[in-house]
Formats: structure tokens, sequence, C-alpha cells
């Protein structure tokens, strides 16, 4: 059947970003709490005050009660759908009414309890304040969609439209959509849900203060009339200065800096302004792609995007170029027609000890390069696949099959097998042979598709790849590219299996198993069993450690997930806390 669209006139943003806002909240703190069906212990509610579905019931005893309401959709892996309307009952029994503030309260307050002194209310202060933030910037995306679509039918899905079609963001994390500049500074016109194109601002920065590391031959990937006005800019003086890119709102809050001024007083730095070809930014907000020339940045930004602000640290550069020049060693035996992994090539940056510059500025400025050879027609962010558009009922992706396949929809249990062999089986079978391990969430996996049917698996953004230290170190291929012992991609083996167990397996298949199972109007076990079989294939007695994967991904009885939740309310955006969620495949059988 094709893409309806819901009765559009009567769908509003503040509904919409109200629903996605209460639904990733309580998911987030079911799974953070370890409640695996919250339908159970459900009773009482009076049946008028129900919605379409079955009654749920959170018990929040440090609060005194319990919340109550209706659950439309129920998902293994905790991605439920609920009603509009929401009741505390409490001790006594009685039942009233709560609006979203009502319950984004309850939830804080119950989380945070066990918080002593002014820390509690001040957590409870900020959590409320970015998840308020999250919700109004989600409501605002949807009403620049509704007015760019009044008729409610979206733009053909290309590679762009889909990373600029993000708009709800992460289904377990509380606050998916906050964004905080520095000094409250407006970005919203450079919000990629917001359809923003924009030109990059350049600097040339003299050698000696300039620090660059690349992978191969260094490529800026500058385009010619970046070159042609830094040459007009420097004249003589061109060889001795090196081009950097700048997101332009970084520039407009760098530049003024104090410590900044005087680098330009003197030429250390040569601001060259906005200039250049259109840039896009992708569904990371601030990593761009520029189509002319097919190179991609990663900016940074001195944004608070979700949880943490987007700065490049040095130990971030370097275990992403540490990362690449592993994948570029074996590059042939990892790559394939149906895998591929989008490489960083090097970084830029300033040097504070030969510019004055202060030392926590430079991750400000630090720029990592990302080329991309990609078909940009055919080829989607899978994040932005499993959302649907506003006031539609069926996720991105089953429109990008249709397209991609003449108007019709192939059989989508077969289109998740091949899905599975071009993404897991790969994932899985590096790891067992090689030893390293991507960060394969959602966000930074791309697919292509051919006629219907998934063609291209890519993986990006190499910062999260991680190496089982016990199977690189003594290998010959490690040892001739001398990387520091103390590299940080390196890792214990059970911490490097447990980030793809998260990362892909969780966070990822199960996104993709919920999108698909819901469209279909099935159980989700369907699809975890098709997954388990799939699994089962490929044991090969012949690789033990292969076979201890797939064993304990069949057979554990639970998974790790990173618990969102609870790392932001403790502050712990950069050694998040990981909790247990019921293993699927297990659980479906």
């Amino acid at each position: 059947m094709l893409n309806q669209p819901l009765d559009y006139p009567s769908y509003t943003s503040h509904v919409a970003a109200k629903q996605a806002t209460l639904r990733a909240l309580l998911n987030s703190y079911l799974r953070e709490t370890g409640c695996q069906d919250p339908r159970q212990g459900a009773a009482g509610l009076d049946a008028a005050l129900l919605d379409e579905g079955e009654e749920f019931c959170i018990p929040l005893p440090r609060c005194g009660g319990s919340m109550l309401g209706t659950l439309r959709y129920f998902s293994l892996l905790g991605q439920h759908r609920y009603g509009s309307a929401f009741y505390w009952r409490n001790a006594q029994g009685r039942v009233t009414p709560l609006d979203m503030q009502d319950v984004i309260q309850r939830i804080l307050e119950e989380l945070g309890s066990h918080e002593e002194g002014n820390t509690q209310e001040l957590r409870l202060w900020d959590m409320r304040e970015k998840i308020n933030n999250s919700f109004a910037k989600m409501a605002a995306y949807l009403d620049a969609f509704q007015l760019r679509h009044p008729d409610g039918q979206p733009l053909k899905l290309d590679f762009i439209a889909a990373e600029q079609s993000l708009l709800l963001g992460h289904p377990f994390h509380p606050f998916p959509k906050c964004s905080q500049g520095a000094e409250r500074r407006e970005f919203s016109n450079f919000s990629p849900e917001r359809q923003a194109t924009f030109q990059l601002h350049y600097l040339a920065v003299r050698r000696p203060l300039l620090v660059e590391e690349w992978v191969g031959e260094p490529d800026a990937g500058l385009a010619d009339k970046v070159l042609s006005v830094a040459r007009e800019r420097l004249g003589e003086r061109f060889a001795d200065y090196g081009i950097m890119p700048m997101h332009p709102w970084q520039a407009s809050y760098l530049l003024p800096q104090r410590d900044v001024q005087p680098l330009l007083a003197n030429g250390d730095i040569v601001d060259l302004g906005v200039m250049g070809p259109m840039a896009y930014p992708t569904s990371s907000v601030r990593s761009v792609w520029v189509p002319e020339t097919g190179h991609g940045y990663k900016l940074p930004l001195q944004v608070r995007i979700t949880n943490l602000v987007r700065e490049n640290t040095l130990e971030q550069s370097q275990r992403t170029l540490d990362a690449a020049r592993v994948i570029r060693r074996l590059q042939d035996g990892l790559e394939s027609d149906e895998f591929k992994v989008i490489l960083e090539t090097g970084y830029q940056t300033l040097s504070a000890d030969c510019s004055g510059l202060e030392a926590h500025r430079v991750p400000a400025f630090t720029v990592l390069h990302r080329p991309m050879d990609i078909d940009e027609r055919r080829t989607f962010v899978v994040a932005s696949l499993l959302e649907a558009y506003p006031g539609h009922d069926e996720p991105k992706l089953i429109a990008a099959i249709r397209d991609s396949g003449a108007g019709s929809i192939v059989d989508l249990h077969r289109w998740f097998e091949a899905y599975l062999s071009i993404s897991m089986l790969p994932l899985l079978k590096i790891l067992a042979r090689t030893g390293v391990s991507f960060e394969a969430h959602l966000q930074n996996a791309q697919v292509r598709l051919e006629d219907g049917w998934p063609r291209t698996f890519y993986v990006r953004d190499l910062e999260g790849v991680s190496l089982d230290r016990s199977q690189v170190e003594d290998s010959d291929w490690w040892k001739a590219l001398n990387i520091a012992a103390d590299s940080p991609i390196l890792y214990t083996p059970d911490i490097a299996w447990k980030r793809t167990q998260y990362y892909f397996f969780v966070n990822h298949l199960g996104g993709v198993v919920h999108a698909l199972a819901d469209h279909l109007g099935v159980d989700e076990g369907e699809f975890w069993r098709l997954a388990g079989t799939v699994l089962e294939r490929e044991r090969d007695p012949h690789d033990a450690r292969l076979c201890g994967y797939i064993d304990e991904l069949l057979h554990a009885r639970h998974w790790p997930a990173k618990a969102n939740f609870l790392s932001c309310f403790q502050q712990r955006g950069d050694t998040p806390l990981f909790i247990d969620v019921i293993n699927p495949i297990k659980a479906s059988r």
C-alpha cells in the first residue's frame, strides 16, 4: 500500500513533539530501571480513561504512587508507543491526570531521589531544561517541515534529504534534540533538521602554528574557488600557510576571543571569510558534506548537542587517525562490494605551544577530514530511514525501498535477511578475524539500495572504532603500523565485544527490527528469530572465536545497553554507564 499521510490538517507539531518526548523519556527510564514489560501489574484504571491499547503501570515508589496510561505498542527491546493520556495514582488510590511537565517531573524526581544536598535540585533543574529544550527544538523542526510541505507530501529521498530529516532523534535518549550554544547564541539556522545549507568559513594558518596529521597524501578537499581566493589574499606568502575550513557559527564565536585576536592581528592567522561551495550539515549536526568536492568535514562546535559539547579533542583525533591507519592497512581484507568503511584521512588544528593560544581552545579549532565517495541518489543514513515523515504512518525506509524498486515493495523478511548479510555478518567476521570493532550505531551507518534491496553497507566515524588488544598486539600488521602502545583505540576483549553488542545489535538492529515489525503489524520476535537463524547458519566449527560470539548472541540471557538517561543525570558524558537488557533472540524463542 502506498504511504498515505495521516489527517495532516489536524496534525500538530506540538502534539507530535510531546508524544515523541514522552516516549523517549519513558522508554529510557523503563529500560534503565530494568522494567521489561510495564503492562505487568497494571490493573484498576477506569476503562473510560483508557485510549486504544493495553493499560500500563509504572511504579514510582519514592514519589509515593504509580504512573498509569495506555500502551499502544509493546516492543521486545523497549521501543514502546503510548497513548495520549497519562495519570497519577497516589498511595490512597486517587487518580488524577498528568500533563507533560508532570510526567517529566515525576520521572526525574524518582530517578534523582537518592541524591543528597543541593546536587539533586541542580541536576533536576538541568535535566528539565534540556528535556524542554529538546521538546521545543523538535516542535520547531516539525513546524518547519509543515511549512515546507503544506500538503504533507515530502520530497523524494536522497542522501541529503535523509541526513536532514532525522527530526525526532535517538529513541532512548531523554533529550535527543537538545542543543545549547555557547552563551546561548542562536544556532537554528545551521540545523540539518531545517534543511540548512551554507558556505564554510576558511582560515589561513601560518605553518609553524599549524598541526596536521594525515593518513596518506594530505588532501583538505579544498575547492578551486577557495584556493584562488587564498592565493589572491596571501600573494607571495601563500606557501607559508595552510588552509583550514571552519563552521561559520564556530568562526563567529572563536575569532573575537581575546587569545585569538592577537593571532589575527600579527598575521599568524588570516581570516579568509565565508566562501566556496555550499556545505550541507548531516544528521550529527556538526559534520558537513560538500557535494561539489565530495569532501566531508567533522567540524568542532561550541554547542552542547544532546549531552556533550562537540569539540575534537587531541585524544579523539588521535584515535580516529589510529583507526584510519588500521582500516587502511587491512582494507583489502575488510571491504567488499557489500561492506565499506568511510575513512577519515587526516586532521588539522592549531598549536597552543607556538601560538599563545590557550590550551583549552585547541579542540575548538580541530577539523577532521572525511572524503565520502557515495552514490548520493540511493545511499541513506539508517537512523533517518527508521523515522516516518511528519504526519505519515510508515518509516522512510519503506518509501526508499519502493522508490528504488520501481514502485514495488519487496518481501520485508527476505529484505531483512539481505540486510543482515551485508551488515551483521561482516561486522562479526571482521571482529573475529582482526579484532576490529566498529561503532556501527544507526547514525554511523548508511545503506545503499538497488532495486529495493540493500546492496552496500557503510560504516562511518572512526572515532568509535575499538581494537581487541589481545588479537592485534602480536600481529605483524599491527607492529608494522608503529601505533603507540597506549593508543586509545586499544581495549580489552570484553569491552571491544560489549561495544559491538550494544552499538550494532541493541541500538542498530533493535531499531531496524522495530521499524519493520511495527510497519507490518507483527511481533518483533519474528525478525529476531530470523536473525537467530542467520547466525546459526554462520557457525563454523573451525572458527572458535566466531562461534563464541554467535553462541553468546543466541544464548546469553542479556545484552549490554548504554544507559543514556542515567549517564546524563549523573553527568557521565565521556564515561557512560551500561546496563543489561533482555536478549531478544533468546526471548523470542
